[in-house]
């Protein structure tokens, strides 16, 4: 048994705690003092601009959206109408001629194409909603951060009234 058990719960075990809660105190009030008022401001200034930059690509993917989804929709469309072509070649192709049959195959490659393209489309559009979300959280973090440099901020200067 270990002489730094303290009623059954290891030694380590309190220290982390205690580390765990001094670190979320830290984090909380960072700048106490009125000397950290300039990297209070320094650090202000970059979350602003970084929260600017975030914004500005926001709306840059935001305005790729339509496009994405009318290349989406277009792209299924001559993905259905192809297909559909094709299956109508192959109809004509069961009569043994060569032509056709040359005709159909060729079609359905076209079809088969044009069906990728439809399916990649679509993940573009994926990926750009997946690249909005981000972003957003990123902003929504930025300007939480930017709400408890503000709280700090006033908290130091009450401290100097």
């Amino acid at each position: 048994m270990s002489k730094y058990k303290v009623t059954g719960i290891p030694a380590c075990f309190l220290l982390c705690i205690a580390l765990f809660f001094i670190s979320e105190n830290a984090q909380a009030q960072k700048y106490r003092k009125l000397s950290d008022t300039t990297k209070l401001n320094k650090e202000y200034a970059e979350v602003s601009l970084d929260i600017v930059n975030l914004k500005a690509k926001l709306e840059k993917e935001k305005s790729k959206t339509a496009g994405y989804q009318s290349n989406t929709s277009s792209s299924s469309d001559k993905a259905a109408r192809s297909a559909q072509r094709s299956k109508d070649q192959a109809k004509t192709a069961t009569n043994g001629n060569t032509s056709d049959t040359r005709k159909a195959v060729r079609d359905a490659k076209r079809a088969n194409r044009k069906a990728r393209h439809a399916e990649n489309a679509e993940s573009d559009e994926n990926d750009n909603s997946k690249r909005i979300s981000k972003l957003q959280t990123q902003i929504d973090k930025k300007q939480a951060r930017l709400t408890d440099l503000d709280a700090q901020h006033a908290a130091l200067m009450a401290k100097l009234n």
